[in-house]
């Protein structure tokens, strides 16, 4: 996952390494207010079969009509492309999400993917949406939330979520310390506190830092099994133009590494 902020060049340097490593695909955030569908433009331009993601757009700050006329505008390609949708702020956030698939649904020509948080967010994307996009969370948790999201598809005569898990991963003690700031601004959001209360963890205990390969190796190789993929984000300040190819890089050949001898 590449963040809002990120160079283009580097953007597009980040897609045709996680092609060309072998990643699934690749994920930009959307916080309100700003625009990650520049992002999935620009890496579609930059690559050609991994697939394209944006997790999550906030539909209280970016209503379904305006995500639309920017998918329009970009002409992002809708068959390798996941609009990833979240809640954003205000009351009622599980209506307003299920409105906003309902409005999405018959013009996205995309698989829809919902962000959630809490227990009754992660049943509605069962129920109404193609995957579950999960974030800052354990193993054990993301276990429980993707079951939560495959009991409500079956419930609702549905084929299962593709349920991801977006994983702070650093390699330096800048990336330490940057994730301390990432903890932080968790820390000031009522809807990550309740979340991280829930879990019985800090935001960093969902964090890997990793000083070596076998170390990178063996962080990831727990998640194995636990979700259908693994969304690798970085806590490093953008403006490096090695920071995201390096960890591109590593943390595909430590996601090898781990992969159990048959």
């Amino acid at each position: 996952m590449v963040r809002v902020g990120t160079p283009e060049s580097a953007v597009r340097a980040a897609a045709r390494a996680a092609e060309e490593a072998g990643f699934g695909g690749l994920w930009t955030n959307n916080p309100p207010g700003q625009d990650g569908l520049a992002l999935v433009g620009w890496a579609a331009e930059a690559s050609t079969t991994i697939a394209l993601g944006t997790g999550v757009v906030p539909v209280s700050h970016h209503p379904p009509d305006e995500i639309l006329r920017r998918m329009e505008e970009l002409g992002l390609p809708r068959d390798r492309y996941r609009l990833g949708i979240g809640s954003g702020q205000g009351p009622r956030p599980v209506e307003r999400v299920r409105e906003a698939l309902r409005e999405l649904r018959p013009a996205a020509g995309c698989a829809l993917v919902l962000g959630a948080l809490g227990p009754r967010m992660c049943a509605l994307a069962g129920e109404a949406a193609d995957g579950l996009l999960l974030s800052a969370v354990t193993t054990a948790h993301a276990r429980e939330s993707a079951g939560l999201a495959r009991a409500a598809a079956a419930e609702a005569g549905r084929a299962a979520p593709r349920v991801a898990a977006g994983v702070m991963v650093g390699l330096t003690d800048a990336d330490a310390a940057r994730l301390e700031q990432v903890a932080a601004f968790y820390a000031r959001l009522p809807a990550y506190v309740a979340h991280f209360e829930r879990q019985g963890v800090t935001p960093t205990d969902t964090a890997i830092v990793a000083r070596n390969p076998d170390e990178l190796a063996e962080r990831l190789a727990a998640w194995r099994g636990v979700v259908d993929e693994v969304v690798v984000m970085s806590p490093t300040n953008p403006d490096d133009p090695e920071a995201l190819p390096r960890l591109i890089e590593r943390a595909h050949a430590a996601w090898r590494a781990s992969t159990p001898s048959v």
